[in-house]
């Protein structure tokens, strides 16, 4: 896919208070096409693993929806938090898919691997990572930090594990 000039923007907008329930760019298939904006929003997506905080990137109805999701999440494990994250990101990129068809598969992936670090955002609570199937779960995330906060767990779960057989 032919990529147009770089552009530091992000996926931003106000869902609701116009005609339209989706981001600007963005129309439902009986609206029309989506805007050319679109697409430049879809190929700056790799900006977005520069921001500290990608949800904030987001509109204010998905935070919502994030935030929600994580709150019912945080009473549970984090194998069943693994799971549910997983389902969560697959909803949360076909749901752009269902708006942009025209998406590509990394463009799709891109929004998997942005889907698992928004939500792994709002479940932080500034802890050191304390089992496995959260390591993991981290590994997946954008962010630089938590990929080696995961590592850095593994690994020291694997000297553990050793000397324990």
């Amino acid at each position: 896919m032919k990529q147009k000039g770089k552009k530091n923007g992000s996926i931003t907008g106000t869902i609701g208070s116009g005609s339209s329930n989706y981001p600007p760019g963005f129309a439902s298939n009986d609206e029309g096409t989506r805007t050319d904006s679109s697409s430049e929003q879809f190929h700056s997506l790799s900006t977005l693993e520069k921001q500290d905080d990608l949800r904030a990137s987001l509109p204010r109805e998905i935070q919502l929806a994030i935030k929600e999701w994580a709150e019912s999440l945080s009473k549970l494990s984090w194998k069943l938090r693994r799971r549910a994250i997983t389902r969560f990101s697959g909803s949360f990129a076909d749901n752009f898919l269902a708006i942009v068809p025209e998406l590509s598969e990394e463009e799709y992936d891109s929004l998997l691997l942005l889907g698992t670090t928004c939500m792994l955002e709002e479940l932080e609570d500034g802890m050191p990572i304390a089992e496995e199937d959260q390591a993991k779960c981290y590994l997946e995330s954008i962010h630089e930090h938590h990929r080696e906060m995961a590592n850095t767990f593994l690994d020291r779960y694997k000297g553990v594990d050793q000397q324990l057989h």
